[in-house]
């Protein structure tokens, strides 16, 4: 009897056993963190590639014309004298417009230039300036202002403006304190002394009576 209620016993413990075993909490499964998605990263806003400006283009050089045609002009004879011609042109002096201050006379002086004398300009200024001297291809005259010492025999520039056949000024100059200048025998300046200085007079003597 006490077997068969060992035995009892012991079969309940284990039933009781595996019934609580069966109640138990089953073992904690270790959740992972949820994963947070990483922000994305900002969009990055694509400048277009600026390149920079190409340097304009040289304007092509100027061009000489072969035998320029220049309109040459006779300055009016009711103001203009002239009085000489050279390798460089026909000059005149205007008659009304001469100034003196005690032996010094300044007057202005126009001279129509030659083919000669306007090659010449023109291959000088070409030394610096080719652009201006395709300017000089219609070089005409000039007006250019002297002051003649009649007594001393000398001249110096005062002012000098150059012009084309259509009256445009292709340049002008001026002149501070210019160095005077010897009158040579048999120039346009001598010839332009002759015409503008006037002798002085000498005093004439009266015969006595007898």
């Amino acid at each position: 009897m006490k077997k068969i209620n060992a035995f009892i016993f012991l079969s309940l413990a284990i039933v009781f056993l595996l019934v609580g075993c069966a109640k138990s909490p089953s073992v904690p499964v270790k959740e992972e963190p949820k994963k947070i998605p990483a922000p994305a990263a900002p969009a990055v806003e694509k400048k277009p590639i600026v390149t920079p400006h190409a340097p304009a283009p040289h304007p092509p050089e100027p061009a000489f014309v072969k035998d320029p045609i220049v309109k040459r002009s006779t300055p009016d004879s009711k103001v203009w004298v002239h009085y000489s011609k050279t390798k460089q042109g026909d000059n005149y002096f205007n008659k009304t417009n001469i100034t003196q201050s005690s032996n010094i006379l300044t007057v202005s002086i126009y001279k129509i230039a030659t083919d000669h004398c306007r090659e010449q300009m023109i291959e000088e200024i070409k030394k610096y300036n080719t652009r201006k001297a395709v300017k000089y291809q219609y070089y005409e005259h000039d007006i250019r202002v002297d002051e003649v010492d009649c007594k001393n025999q000398k001249w110096r520039v005062k002012e000098l403006t150059h012009y084309d056949d259509k009256g445009n000024v292709l340049d002008h100059y001026t002149y501070e304190n210019e160095k005077w200048e010897n009158i040579k025998f048999v120039t346009d300046h001598h010839t332009l002394q002759k015409n503008i200085c006037v002798a002085e007079e000498k005093p004439s003597v009266k015969k006595k009576k007898k």
